[in-house]
């Protein structure tokens, strides 16, 4: 036992002098730690920020040698500028020793806490500009050592078990572009994160991550418009999933909404994504909308599922998009612009290259109860127009642009069905006094094959409830690209009330109605711009009201047009006809049909006959008129005459005054010739049809001859007849002249001329009541009028009066 005593003495010797050697290194380097290389490294710091043109400089540095751990506290980095680029409140880096032995850098955690952030553009000489961040990336560029280039590549292994960023907040500045923004307390984490796959191979990035903004309001650049949300987060993982390819999911959080994505970037540069959409209310959104107003939504979420492919020579998306509740108001109104219960897009596709221009197709959109305001301001002006039309000095901007800039590549539309279902249309013109307001509901709409293609024509079907108790349908083809210029539509509308469009009956013709239907058939057709159309309108048992009072417009004679047009059974039944170029700057389709109808309530007073022939179809604008110099009427006003008169037989609650009618000059010549003309015919035994224009005498006839020669006898005398037939040669000349002398030796009173007219009253009387003889107590002659005969001939004068 002895002599093993000094050895084991000696051991024991030697490790406690082992044992403390260690331990004065380990509080050797645990004193440098804490006390010689925190200063160490603040002066390396701020020596490295002299050397770049940056001030480097922190508060306390502390480091747990054992623990691998390094913290930071009060960190700022600040340009030459004074320009605070990051302020930090507290940094912590925590490496792993089992990383570390292995030869790969491994981080446990890295804690940020409270980062400040400024990110500002600045403007240099020559309008070149840059961010603070990329000068200070370029500044570090430059003063980093050469590299070799021949010097072999080693793929280092990084990894990052957690990493956090806690109350951080970020300031951008662009003076360039008016823009300034500042985002507060928003938090990053991400969590196991490496550049290398599972298997080991240095390919990429992979982790998990998540990035909590919290409440966020900010500005969008050059909109001027703010986006706010309660609360935004965005959650995902990044993997490899191939060899060549870098996986992402990337899902967001916008208050309620959640939006799921996919996202593969390839080696070829092409992306694969998917995303999925749930609850993402627009309500943010709406205020982007180009109005000139502020647009608010209390509705609204669109739900999709979308796939896209991005590839070097273009873009694919297709999916579903289903918009629900939406509820959109211009901000102060009371009632909503637009709403619907739902609005689905199904299988869309939407394509663009750069070999052709951007497409996209439908196969179709359904749209559920949708709800429409569309207003007349007090000025004329729709809301809609006042809500998204641009300004006159927009619009001559826009034309000052280079044609280049103008042009964009043709966008091609294609949706295989367009469908409304149980639509209302809230309709007011505000510009009436009385406010007109009517309401279209039950409002559905189909439109199949919708195409911009120039020349296509797209089917088109309607129907609906008009002011509760009316009918609308219509059918028929329109232009997609340009309904105005290309159409052929049918509308019919059935028993609509008339005193539900008071306030338009008193704003333009001064009366009020009082009760009373009304039915329209109306088709119009445009091609290349040229516009048909023709109105039917259909009016039952209508009764007037009161006049309006102290009406300062153009009264229309209301009462003697539906004593005129209303048959037996009260109803009235006319059509009105109109055309017209759309391209027109004047042009109106409405403003043609009640110019129309104004002119023909106008004419049952003025001109009953021209009123009447409008509305039967039969032409003559200028009404009914008598050949100059006789008592006929040539056979088309005949015609018209036998017409009016049946018109008239079944209109009961009319009566009228046939006033004959003379031009005092004009008739005064005509007479004398139609007297000479008679006198020949009648001497020449040349049998004549009543009622029939006299005709022209031909001088060829040997009868003829006969009878000017004793016509002119009989009104001139034989003497003078005499020397004409000695002193002139026989033939064209001669009876020329002897027929002009002939009429001027016919002298014609004003008694001749009244008897004229009033054969012309008679006639007519007789033409109108010759298939209707119980005419003859309805129809007077009046007092003989003078006229100004036109190119039709003499008009005959009629008053319409109500029985």
């Amino acid at each position: 036992m002895s002599s093993n005593a000094p050895s084991l003495s000696l051991i024991r010797f030697w490790l406690l002098r082992v044992l403390g050697a260690i331990c004065a290194i380990a509080f050797l380097f645990w004193g440098a730690c804490h006390l010689w290389i925190p200063g160490a490294l603040k002066n390396v710091a701020e020596s490295y920020g002299k050397t770049i043109g940056y001030e480097i400089t922190y508060q306390d540095l502390s480091i747990s040698p054992l623990r691998l751990r390094i913290e930071i506290d009060g960190l700022r980095l600040v340009d030459r500028r004074q320009g605070k680029l990051l302020e930090l409140k507290k940094s912590v880096v925590m490496l792993k020793w089992s990383r570390l032995m292995i030869g790969e850098i491994g981080f446990d955690e890295i804690l940020l806490d409270q980062p400040s952030v400024l990110l500002e553009k600045r403007a240099y000489k020559g309008d070149s500009s840059q961010w603070n961040w990329q000068e200070l990336i370029a500044v570090i560029t430059r003063n980093l050592p050469p590299t070799d280039p021949a010097a072999p590549k080693k793929n280092i292994k990084i990894s990052v078990d957690e990493f956090k960023v806690a109350n951080a907040s970020l300031r951008v500045a662009d003076p360039v572009g008016k823009f300034q923004e500042e985002f507060k307390t928003f938090s990053i984490e991400l969590s196991n994160i490496a550049n290398y796959d599972t298997s080991g191979e240095v390919n990429g990035v992979r982790g998990e991550y998540g990035l909590n903004l919290g409440a966020l309001h900010f500005t969008l650049p050059g909109l001027n418009k703010k986006l706010a949300f309660k609360h935004v987060a965005v959650k995902g993982v990044l993997n490899n999933s191939g060899p060549e390819t870098l996986g992402a999911q990337v899902n967001f959080e916008l208050d309620e909404a959640r939006i799921q994505t996919h996202w593969d970037l390839k080696a070829d540069k092409s992306i694969s994504g998917k995303v999925q959409i749930e609850k993402l209310s627009i309500a943010p959104f709406i205020g982007l909308l180009p109005a000139n107003k502020e647009m608010q939504a209390k509705g609204g979420v669109i739900d999709s599922s979308i796939l896209i492919e991005l590839k070097e020579d273009g873009l694919l998306a297709s999916g579903n998009l289903h918009l629900l509740d939406l509820d959109v108001w211009e901000l102060g109104q009371k009632q909503a612009l637009m709403s619907w219960k739902t609005g689905d897009i199904n299988h869309f596709t939407y394509r663009s290259s750069k070999t052709s221009g951007p497409s996209l197709s439908v196969e179709d959109v359904i749209v559920s109860q949708p709800v429409l305001l569309f207003e007349i301001d007090e000025k004329g002006f729709s809301n809609f127009r006042r809500l998204f039309s641009k300004s006159e000095g927009g619009a001559a901007d826009i034309d000052k642009l280079p044609a280049s800039s103008k042009v964009n590549a043709p966008f091609a539309l294609d949706i295989k069905a367009l469908k409304l279902r149980e639509g209302e249309v809230l309709f007011a013109d505000l510009a009436m006094k009385p406010n007109f307001k009517v309401n279209l509901k039950k409002f559905n709409a189909s439109f199949e094959n919708l195409s911009n293609l120039s020349g296509h024509l797209t089917t088109m079907s309607l129907d609906g409830v008009v002011a509760e108790s009316g009918s609308m349908r219509a059918k028929g083809q329109i232009s997609f690209d340009d309904p105005r210029r290309n159409n052929d539509v049918t509308l019919n509308f059935k028993n609509l009330p008339l005193n539900a469009f008071n306030p338009a009956v008193m704003t333009f013709a001064g009366y009020q109605i009082a009760s009373g239907r009304v039915n329209l058939n109306l088709h119009y057709s445009a091609k290349n711009g040229e516009l048909k159309g023709g109105n039917q309108i259909v009016i039952k048992k209508i009764e007037l009201g009161d006049e309006v009072p102290d009406f300062q417009g153009k009264k229309l004679p209301l009462g003697l047009a539906i004593a005129l047009l209303e048959d037996a059974d009260d109803t009235i039944d006319v059509t009105i006809n109109i055309a017209g170029n759309v391209d027109s700057p004047e042009f109106s389709a409405g403003g043609l049909v009640w110019q129309a109808i104004s002119n023909v309530l106008t004419n049952v007073a003025t001109a009953p006959f021209r009123a009447l022939g409008a509305l039967l179809g039969m032409g003559s604008n200028d009404g009914v008129n008598a050949v100059l110099g006789e008592a006929v009427f040539l056979p088309p006003d005949q015609d018209r005459l036998e017409k009016f008169g049946e018109f008239l037989a079944k209109r009961p609650n009319a009566t009228i005054e046939l006033s004959g009618t003379y031009d005092p000059i004009l008739d005064k010549e005509a007479l004398a010739r139609a007297t000479a003309d008679l006198a020949i015919f009648t001497a020449a035994g040349v049998n004549l049809s009543p009622n029939e224009a006299l005709p022209t005498p031909d001088f060829s006839d040997a009868r003829v001859q006969a009878g000017l020669k004793s016509t002119y006898a009989q009104y001139v005398g034989r003497i003078k007849l005499g020397q004409r037939l000695l002193t002139l040669p026989d033939g064209r000349e001669r009876n020329e002249q002897l027929h002009a002398e002939l009429i001027a030796s016919i002298s014609v009173t004003e008694g001749d001329l009244k008897s004229l007219a009033n054969g012309r009253s008679k006639l007519a009387l007789e033409l109108m009541i010759k298939n209707n003889p119980n005419l003859v107590g309805r129809i007077a002659l009046g007092e003989v009028k003078t006229v100004s005969s036109g190119k039709e001939g003499v008009p005959l004068e009629v008053e319409v009066r109500i029985k």
